[in-house]
């Protein structure tokens, strides 16, 4: 894996990079009136404070930000996943979803109190620990060596070993809650 390093902007092409970050700077301060002052007022903004803005603009779904990166030599990936980190919502900055339980249709808020809610979205095999179903945690707290009711199927799944996952490693845990990305080791039931 090659390491990232940052360069200068060449001085070719200094004058473009102002212009875009111009059009990013006033795209964003549609959503943000904080920065629209800044940017009206021709004031200089921050990077912390260009930040919350663009977090501010994609929570309200009208707002979408880009970044490049490819996973060939791994690069941009640390800067996809610090993207993901300062925009993107976390599981108390959404709306409860919606979901179907007992043929009703009901709203499942994302918090570690109630039943527990999870959506299995992918499902691959490991050579190493055989059958890892990925999950996210929309409500209530899992726990290893618990079984829960899979909805889709029809039938209980025991949860035997839950693996926080990292880019090239994985992570024994004991418990996953609301918001949590996890895997779970050789559940025979879920499908994707």
């Amino acid at each position: 894996i090659e390491e990232e390093h940052e360069i200068e902007i060449p001085e070719e092409l200094k004058d473009i990079v102002e212009i875009k970050r111009q059009e990013l700077l006033e795209a964003v301060a549609n959503f943000d009136e904080d920065l629209m002052m800044l940017v009206l007022d021709g004031a200089e903004v921050d990077e912390e404070t260009f930040k919350q803005a663009i977090r501010k603009a994609t929570l309200t779904s009208e707002f979408f930000p880009a970044v490049c990166g490819t996973s060939f030599k791994n690069k941009g990936v640390k800067k996809m996943i610090d993207a993901v980190v300062d925009y993107l919502p976390s599981p108390i900055d959404i709306p409860a979803i919606k979901a179907e339980y007992d043929e009703k249709q009901v709203n499942v808020e994302s918090t570690d109190d109630g039943e527990f809610a999870a959506l299995a979205f992918k499902v691959m095999t490991d050579p190493y620990v055989g059958t890892l179903t990925f999950f996210r945690v929309y409500r209530g707290v899992l726990n290893k060596g618990t079984y829960v009711y899979n909805s889709t199927k029809g039938e209980k799944e025991r949860i035997g070993r839950i693996l926080q996952m990292h880019a090239n490693s994985r992570v024994e845990i004991d418990e996953c809650r609301a918001g949590d990305i996890a895997a779970a080791v050789g559940l025979k039931f879920t499908t994707t």
